[in-house]
C-alpha cells in the first residue's frame, strides 16, 4: 500500500468540521480543545489535498494503463483499491473504464476456470471409467462460488460468460446425477 492510501481519512480526521476553529463555541472549553483541528483553508491541509489529487490521478492512470496492457483481474483489483484508497472517486472516468476492463477480465477468468473444471472431470472419467459420485458436484460448487463472487465484484449477472459458466455448472451437476443413477 502506498503511504497516501489513507489520505482522505487523514484529512477528514484533522480538519475542523464546522467552519473555522476561531469561530467555534468555546463555552465548554474542554470539549473545544478536544475537537480542535486545523481549518480547511490551512496551507498544510491544502498542500496535502493537492498532493492527494496528484497521487490519486497517478493511481487512476496506472490502473487504466495496466488494464489496457492486459493484466489479470488480481493485479487490476489491487491497483483499483489503491486508487480508491488515495481518494479517487469511484465515478472517476479512468476508474470507470478500468472497472469495466476489470469486470471483463474477471468474467473471462470465471468461465476459463469453469471450463478447466469440466475438463478435469472429463479427464478423470476417461482415466478411471466412471468418476466417483460427488466429484462433479464439488467442481460445480466451486464454479457457483466464482460466479457469485464475480457478481458481487460488479460483473453483470446477465454477462454471457457467466451464463456459459452457469451452463457448465449445470452440466457437471447433471453428470453427477447420471453417475448416481448408474451407481444406484
Amino acid at each position: 500500500q502506498p503511504e497516501l492510501a489513507g489520505i482522505i481519512a487523514f484529512l477528514t480526521k484533522y480538519t475542523h468540521g464546522n467552519g473555522h476553529p476561531a469561530d467555534a463555541d468555546k463555552t465548554d472549553f474542554a470539549h473545544f480543545a478536544r475537537s480542535l483541528r486545523l481549518p480547511w483553508q490551512h496551507n498544510a491541509l491544502g498542500n496535502l489535498r493537492e498532493l492527494a489529487d496528484e497521487v490519486g490521478e497517478y493511481w487512476a492512470d496506472a490502473c487504466l494503463s495496466e488494464a489496457e496492457k492486459g493484466h489479470g483481474h488480481s493485479v487490476l483489483r489491487r491497483l483499483f483499491d489503491v486508487a480508491l484508497g488515495t481518494g479517487v472517486d469511484k465515478g472517476h472516468p479512468k476508474l470507470v473504464r478500468a472497472g469495466r476492463i476489470l469486470n471483463y477480465r474477471l468474467a473471462d477468468k470465471v468461465v476459463e476456470d469453469a471450463e478447466e473444471r469440466q475438463q478435469k472431470d472429463a479427464k478423470l472419467e476417461a482415466s478411471i471409467g466412471v468418476a466417483k459420485v460427488g466429484h462433479a458436484s464439488d467442481l460445480a460448487d466451486g464454479i457457483e462460488k466464482d460466479i457469485f463472487a464475480a457478481v458481487e465484484e460488479g460483473v453483470p449477472q446477465a454477462d454471457h460468460r457467466l451464463a456459459r459458466a452457469t451452463a457448465i455448472c449445470k452440466a457437471l451437476r447433471q453428470k453427477d446425477g447420471e453417475r448416481k443413477r448408474l451407481e444406484g
